[in-house]
């Protein structure tokens, strides 16, 4: 069967899958933290094989299938192998404030609401301290961020982090 075939199989398997009611695994920023700290070297080859600094907005894989690589197609079946990931994004955040790189391990809706569960890398530290009201930093991965994340909010998206070494931390985010 050609690879076109097989791509026009799969797509149809997924709105199968979609139309009988299948939802990605709902995980919080906690079964995130888990997952880099079982897999942290994994993590750290990311970054080792995406240094920066970044100029530009990257997503592996593209949002343009056209876009895509041989090597992108590679570096996400290798993900893939180990944890479960939907996309990976480089992008500088500005001026002196260095680069970050975010390892989407999946998004998927929850009744009104889209959540989004992530590891995110910042090359410089960040401090998120009074930045916004509906914006969390946590100093540790534990139940505090869930209790957070599950109380009252403004209105608007809400998202969590929680630091999981001076790097890496883990991330939530519901809109």
């Amino acid at each position: 069967m050609p690879a076109r075939a097989y791509r026009v199989l799969a797509g149809l398997s997924l709105a199968l899958a979609a139309a009988c009611g299948e939802k990605p695994e709902a995980r919080t920023l906690l079964d995130a933290a888990e997952i880099y700290a079982e897999h942290e070297m994994l993590f750290e080859s990311i970054r080792g094989a995406y240094p920066g600094p970044y100029e530009t907005f990257t997503r592996i894989p593209p949002r343009d299938p056209a876009d895509e690589t041989r090597e992108s197609r590679e570096f996400m079946k290798a993900l893939e192998k180990s944890i479960p990931v939907d996309y990976v994004d480089f992008f500088p955040i500005g001026e002196d404030m260095g680069d970050e790189l975010d390892v989407v391990l999946n998004r998927y809706g929850e009744g009104d609401e889209w959540r989004t569960i992530s590891i995110i890398y910042f090359s410089a530290p960040m401090d998120f301290v009074d930045s916004h009201p509906n914006v969390r930093m946590f100093e540790t991965c534990d139940q505090r961020a869930l209790d957070w994340l599950e109380g009252a909010h403004e209105p608007g998206p809400y998202a969590a982090f929680c630091r999981i070494n001076e790097s890496w931390h883990a991330y939530q985010r519901v809109d």
